[in-house]
């Protein structure tokens, strides 16, 4: 008896790939329909969805602001003496760089002031003939040149900086060699234009802001540095004090002349003439081959139900 129920489970779970063929062939038809109507959909979703284009440049590390950044810290031990605590971290200033275009205070004070809002959130297509943009009308009212979407708190009619920069770091994207020191950045938008011009924004920026911040550090130290020298009588902290202020000096001549401050520009952003995104031909092929799954699936489910139902 245990012998019979073993065998009939057997039988079960044994699958007759022949039959499998047959009830596939069957159904053939409504195979090929599921395919079609996939592929019909996919190649409909992808020619709807619009052209991206990415503009990139190669930066490489400032040669000069690493020179400051070595000789402050060799100049740690004497700011000690004089009172002054200088920066001796690890970091180079093109990590501290990386890190800064990131941030949402760079993203909100030098950068967004710079473009145009609507262009970051509301575009819907670019005009390759005119170079224009045209807006979703349910998010920016084009004519009277408001927003005009629709939204629940914590968002509001205008986009935030917290919302824009969320969208700003989909588009925006880097790469660091770790051997050669060299930096990769790259916006991706719907107008190459636009893209290669956001590019140039970000470079000019993050030199400007991080030259400005050492800048004001260094006509700090200075100030503080000559009243300290007024009030010594030590002659070694006095020594101390005078190649402070040299470095400082020396600094605040850097970062007011240097144009490539932190980053020079190795190979310049340019509008591209090729789109980087999307692939259609692929999100056709993709959506063809889940039809077809989706296809054999379908007709696997009606023959067993039918049989099922016929058993019971």
């Amino acid at each position: 008896m245990e012998k019979n129920k073993s065998n009939d489970l057997n039988s079960y779970d044994h699958i007759d790939l022949n039959e499998l063929f047959f009830i596939l062939w069957n159904k053939k038809l409504l195979i090929l329909l599921a395919t079609s109507i996939f592929a019909i959909l996919s190649i409909n979703y992808s020619l709807r969805l619009p052209n991206i284009y990415t503009s990139e440049a190669l930066l490489a590390p400032s040669n000069q602001s690493e020179s400051m950044n070595s000789t402050l810290a060799s100049y740690s031990a004497l700011a000690g003496l004089a009172g002054v605590s200088l920066p001796t971290g690890s970091a180079s200033k093109s990590q501290e760089a990386i890190e800064r275009m990131q941030s949402l205070d760079f993203f909100s004070n030098y950068f967004l002031p710079k473009i145009n809002l609507q262009d970051l959130m509301a575009v819907s297509t670019w005009v390759p003939e005119t170079n224009s943009l045209n807006y979703d009308a349910s998010l920016f009212d084009q004519k009277s040149n408001k927003w005009v979407r629709s939204v629940s708190f914590p968002k509001t009619t205008v986009p935030s900086n917290q919302e824009a920069h969320k969208i700003f770091m989909n588009i925006f994207s880097f790469s660091e060699d770790s051997s050669s020191g060299f930096v990769s950045i790259a916006i991706d938008h719907q107008s190459p234009y636009i893209a290669k011009k956001w590019v140039e924004i970000i470079i000019k920026n993050i030199n400007e802001s991080m030259r400005e911040a050492d800048k004001n550090l260094s006509i700090e130290a200075i100030n503080f540095l000559n009243e300290r020298a007024k009030v010594t009588r030590l002659t070694d902290l006095k020594d101390a004090i005078s190649q402070l202020l040299e470095s400082q000096m020396q600094t605040l001549m850097m970062a007011s002349v240097a144009e490539g401050y932190v980053f020079k520009t190795i190979s310049s952003p340019v509008v591209s003439e090729e789109k980087s995104a999307p692939s259609r031909s692929l999100i056709c092929i993709l959506g063809t081959i889940f039809g077809f799954f989706m296809g054999i699936i379908l007709a696997l489910a009606i023959h067993f139900y039918k049989n099922f139902k016929e058993k019971s």
